[in-house]
């Protein structure tokens, strides 16, 4: 059982990185197979569903994984502001250590799913998760309900934005700017 986990989350996985360089348009079994090292068959085994279930399986785990370390920061307390200079931080290094090859999946789906009617639902939702996490954390930190989902909303937007700015233009300066100017917004009153 163990072996076929893994192998199952190694495609997940890689589906998940795909997606962040070629979108959801340029993430196809084969690429998805040939990064993971997976065998053909095991398409079929894991992912009865095909691409499709493959795609919304590796998009789950990504914004999974971003909004349980949103939800654990505020169990602990952390002040808003470090948690998304943290998130912005990975992405810059991210960046650059692809050389501006990868940015986030779910922002690449984002761009593709808004018309598609199986994985906008699931795009919207990881964004929609994403944005209570962060006004959670924020209302934790004094903010009132309404401002703590304005700003979650303007801070996602800025960061994704930002993302997809610096793949263009080869540069982290639209992170920095997002760090300098929407982190002072998100810190504990």
């Amino acid at each position: 059982m163990g072996l076929r986990t893994d192998t199952r989350q190694r495609m997940v996985t890689s589906a998940a990185l795909l997606l962040r360089e070629h979108g959801v348009a340029g993430t196809s079994v084969a690429k998805v197979l040939a990064h993971s090292n997976g065998p053909r068959g095991s398409v079929g085994f894991h992912f009865p569903g095909g691409r499709r279930e493959l795609i919304t399986d590796a998009l789950t785990w990504a914004g999974e994984s971003v909004t349980g370390s949103l939800r654990e920061a505020a169990g602990a307390g952390v002040d808003p502001s470090r948690v998304f200079v943290a998130i912005c931080q990975h992405y810059r290094a991210q960046l650059l250590d692809t050389d501006f090859a990868a940015g986030c999946p779910i922002g690449a789906a984002m761009q593709e799913a808004h018309h598609d009617a199986d994985l906008g639902p699931v795009v919207n939702g990881i964004v929609a998760d994403w944005q209570g996490a962060l006004a959670d954390l924020l209302a934790g930190s004094g903010r009132t309900r309404s401002e703590a989902d304005d700003l979650a909303v303007l801070a996602i937007s800025s960061l994704e934005g930002a993302i997809m700015m610096a793949r263009v233009t080869r540069s982290t300066a639209p992170i920095d700017v997002v760090v300098d100017r929407i982190a002072p917004l998100l810190a504990s009153e």
